[in-house]
């Protein structure tokens, strides 16, 4: 029976988010002012811009609701059952990997960065090396795994670079890919979760019904639609983005319907997903009249306002 430590990544393994990336879309909320702020210290020292930030915006985060990737908690429940410890190494902040960790039954113990060491890729594989001298297991995700599974005696992955696949661990044994990662067309159901389609079609038919009314052309008409349709896209992708930390604490049917809450799509892609569809609409509707384009504006800022006071957003 191997005494091994098991140890797993958090962001993208032991959960299915980014604890930074939220750290990071909580900033740009609440602190929009200070986020140049954060990005040029981030060049400058990446720990002392995740500890300015966990200072500022920890507090907000549900750590106790985060989405777990239940392969990976099967892992660990395994190897808790046959005597070995399990520990979480993470890039993310110390405090908050310590608040996660304290949270599962099945964790030792946690290791995160501090304000002088950035636990990632190299960094943490000397740490464990220098942490565990007889040897540990190693669970992760992403290219800054990489050195530490060729540290690991054991690897496992989920959702890895391809490049997993011909990596080999210090016993030369092989990754053990737990799940592929998916191809940006397989995301694309993701992005549509918890959009609420059906309401375009509430926004839609009054919006036509004027413009028929104004004699207006099917094409004006079809550029109408399109501009709306993205707007209506955008503005959905910002409420889930907006509410991904009240959904995760209210639960239930709220956090299913938020993709983000669930860890099914991640921020970065959401947050690209809102710029494109919103600028893609704006652009759409600046081909129409200037009258027209200010109707569709203030339906959508009508549509948004009433939406934020039916949700207490």
């Amino acid at each position: 029976m191997s005494a091994r430590p098991l140890i797993l990544d958090v962001d993208g393994t032991l959960i299915k988010s980014d604890l930074t990336h939220e750290m990071i879309l909580e900033a740009i909320k609440r602190d929009p002012h200070r986020a140049v702020q954060y990005g040029w210290l981030g060049l400058r020292s990446k720990p002392q811009m995740k500890q300015r930030m966990v200072a500022r915006i920890g507090e907000r985060l549900a750590v106790d609701a985060l989405p777990l990737e239940p392969r990976i908690v099967d892992l660990a429940r395994q190897a808790v059952a046959k005597g070995r410890d399990v520990y979480l190494c993470s890039g993310t902040e110390q405090s908050l990997v310590s608040r996660l960790g304290e949270t599962l039954d099945f964790v030792t113990d946690s290791f995160g960065t501090s304000p002088t060491y950035n636990m990632t890729s190299e960094n943490k594989a000397a740490f464990l090396e220098d942490r565990f001298p007889d040897g540990f297991d190693y669970a992760g995700n992403s290219t800054q795994d990489f050195a530490v599974w060729e540290a690991a005696q054991s690897a496992y992955a989920i959702r890895p670079p391809a490049a997993a696949e011909i990596t080999t661990t210090a016993a030369l044994q092989p990754v053990n890919i737990l799940e592929e990662r998916p191809s940006l067309p397989g995301k694309l159901p993701l992005l549509l979760k918890g959009l609420e389609i059906w309401k375009l079609i509430v926004l839609l038919v009054p919006l036509l019904l004027i413009t028929a009314l104004l004699g207006q052309p099917s094409d004006v008409m079809l550029t109408l639609t399109a501009s709306t349709t993205l707007l209506f896209l955008a503005h959905n992708v910002g409420r889930m983005l907006r509410g991904v930390q009240r959904d995760r604490r209210r639960g239930g049917s709220f956090r299913t319907s938020n993709a983000i809450a669930t860890g099914d799509l991640s921020v970065p892609l959401a947050l690209l997903a809102y710029t494109v569809l919103g600028l893609a609409g704006l652009g759409v509707l600046a081909m129409t009249s200037p009258r027209l384009s200010a109707l569709v504006l203030a339906v959508a800022l009508l549509w948004a306002v009433s939406q934020r006071i039916t949700r207490r957003d």
